[in-house]
């Protein structure tokens, strides 16, 4: 009833209570199993076995339960209303609630659609040809410059050139590095089109030259285009690469890297 209360200028009262609950229940269930991921690979918990098996409802009841919450609203509300009648009245009088219940916004739906890597062409020379093309908009003369292009957002970016490094709290930063913290939160993949390798980038100090997902008909890569070799693109180590990112697993990869290639001395990643 306190709900109804604090939400009462959009709830109707015709709106059976079952069928309340019963959408309360599907836009949780989603929630609910992400956070019993997060609990078991944080707290190393066993899930029940019903997780494995049942249907929907006993799901539900078994996610309440592996993560020690009530399965009932009401008995929420009245053992903790004090927890959530804060958190429901922020919600209620939140701007974006407000302006979805007036229509004015689309709703977020789950599961959401996973983030991939840009689409790259079959025929590598379509990225020395867009490469080619690539003109930097910091600079305005004929010094050459070595376009990369981010994995992330297919964004071209001009490196190992000082016109498009930034300064962030007095300290100086290469194109790659600064537009890495904005577009993967620190880390990144970027392709050096004129050399044909991968540039692994974690923080302003940590990266590492990775293979291109490109391979000649020998099933060989080329790395500084050396051997001049026509390249096609390889979907299996491009999949790959996307695995590598979605699991998070980039820091391990350069660290891996650096210590099979024995490098002890640093290279200066943040003016990349």
């Amino acid at each position: 009833m306190h709900v109804f209360v604090l939400c009462c200028s959009w709830y109707r009262p015709t709106v059976p209570g079952w069928y309340l609950w019963d959408c309360i229940k599907k836009g949780i269930s989603s929630y609910l199993r992400s956070a019993a991921l997060f609990f078991h690979y944080l707290l190393g918990v066993p899930p029940p076995e019903e997780l494995l098996l049942g249907s929907e409802e006993s799901h539900f009841k078994a996610l309440c339960s592996y993560l020690s919450l009530p399965t009932n609203l009401f008995l929420l509300f009245q053992e903790h209303w004090n927890i959530v009648e804060p958190l429901v009245q922020r919600w209620c009088t939140d701007p974006a609630v407000l302006n979805f219940l007036k229509g004015e916004r689309t709703t977020i739906r789950f599961p959401r659609k996973r983030n991939k890597l840009v689409e790259l062409p079959e025929d590598y020379s379509c990225l020395l040809n867009q490469g080619s093309q690539f003109r930097c908009p910091q600079s305005s003369d004929d010094e050459p410059k070595y376009p990369v292009m981010c994995l992330f957002c297919g964004a071209m970016l001009c490196s190992l050139t000082s016109c498009c490094q930034e300064m962030v709290n007095g300290e100086e930063f290469g194109p790659c590095t600064f537009h890495s913290a904005d577009c993967g939160a620190g880390v990144g993949i970027f392709l050096k089109i004129k050399d044909c390798r991968l540039m692994l980038m974690a923080g302003k100090n940590r990266g590492c030259f990775y293979p291109a997902p490109y391979l000649d008909e020998y099933g060989e890569t080329d790395p500084n285009l050396s051997r001049g070799n026509p390249l096609q693109l390889c979907h299996e180590r491009y999949r790959k690469l996307h695995l590598l990112w979605q699991q998070h697993c980039i820091i391990e990869e350069i660290a891996r890297n650096q210590e099979t290639n024995q490098v002890f001395f640093g290279f200066n990643w943040q003016l990349i």
